[in-house]
């Protein structure tokens, strides 16, 4: 029941923000405690964050289309990257079509974990995002770092990392470099 009147909230959230072109409000929250269910039928709390020193959240949604043209890029730099970061998505409509949701980013590549409902923390966290694609990075005590990443980038890897090694410096952690 909670996962769907969380959906029922995002879906308003998406209506009232009609096109979508807003700017972020810079107040993205915190993953410091949370639980969300994943596509595939898991969870993803927290601890999973706590165990990565850099977690990167792309929230995107079906109906996006830059989100969608993206979604292969993002597939490729999520299997590029070292142990100790993790990137996962948050899709705030996949509950609208859960098998086609799986189907498109099985098409994509894309292997890595996506949340699509959760508690009233991860609410709260996603109805603050006000663009889509947005991207945040989040350190290891489930703090959002450094700049969000809004829209789609000409070099999705080379915006990433660049943002992620600045997270990554400022927590006094080795920076990264993506696997060949």
């Amino acid at each position: 029941m909670k996962a769907k009147k969380w959906m029922i909230l995002l879906l308003s959230l998406v209506l009232a923000l009609g096109a979508l072109s807003g700017c972020s409000s810079g107040g993205t929250g915190s993953f410091s405690s949370f639980t969300g269910s994943t596509l595939d039928g898991g969870t993803f709390t927290d601890k999973d964050i706590k165990a990565k020193d850099l977690t990167i959240i792309n929230f995107w949604g079906m109906f996006c289309g830059p989100c969608r043209t993206e979604m292969p890029d993002l597939a490729a730099y999520e299997k590029a990257l070292p142990d100790n970061v993790q990137l996962i998505t948050i899709c705030i409509d996949a509950g609208n079509d859960w098998e086609g949701t799986k189907a498109f980013l099985d098409s994509c590549g894309y292997e890595g974990v996506t949340i699509v409902g959760g508690d009233e923390s991860l609410s709260a966290v996603v109805t603050s995002v006000q663009s889509f694609p947005t991207t945040v990075f989040v350190n290891s005590k489930g703090e959002v770092k450094g700049s969000s990443i809004i829209g789609m980038q000409p070099d999705l890897a080379e915006a990433y990392t660049t943002a992620a090694n600045k997270v990554l410096s400022e927590e006094g952690k080795a920076e990264i470099s993506l696997a060949d």
